[in-house]
């Protein structure tokens, strides 16, 4: 038989709301770790998913005010999570994570070139060539 405190506990657990995290913890970690499969399924996941892709386009817009000729601050492990909570509904990035993103060419092809592939593929059906 549960005590008053574990009843208590119980109650309190099913009140929360879990939050909106559908990309597959494997996933996260997995690019937080940068493995190619997991970075390879987070691009093709930014192309077709609509709620992540519409915080990245608005991310993608304040990247130009950023100064990229400095070095980045922080390791992309840091990065790569700092973005994935922003797309899980948690603050604007700050710019540390921007500059990293903006001078790493590996962390800017992981988010930032999906997200310019659907714009072209939207404005410019007709263009078949790489992203700039």
């Amino acid at each position: 038989m549960k005590s008053k405190r574990e009843h208590q506990i119980v109650a309190g657990l099913r009140q929360q709301v879990a939050p909106a995290l559908h990309i597959p913890d494997m996933v996260r970690v997995g690019v937080i770790a940068s493995t190619e499969e997991h970075e390879l399924w987070l691009q093709a996941h930014l192309m077709s998913c609509e709620g992540c892709r519409a915080p990245l386009v608005s991310l993608m817009l304040k990247r130009t005010a950023v100064d990229v000729h400095r070095p980045p601050e922080m390791p992309c492990a840091r990065a790569r999570d700092v973005l994935f909570r922003y797309f899980e509904g948690g603050p604007l990035p700050d710019e540390a994570v921007l500059a990293h993103i903006t001078a790493c060419d590996l962390c800017d092809d992981l988010f930032f070139e999906p997200a310019q592939a659907v714009i072209l593929k939207e404005y410019e059906p007709d263009h078949l060539g790489e992203v700039d």
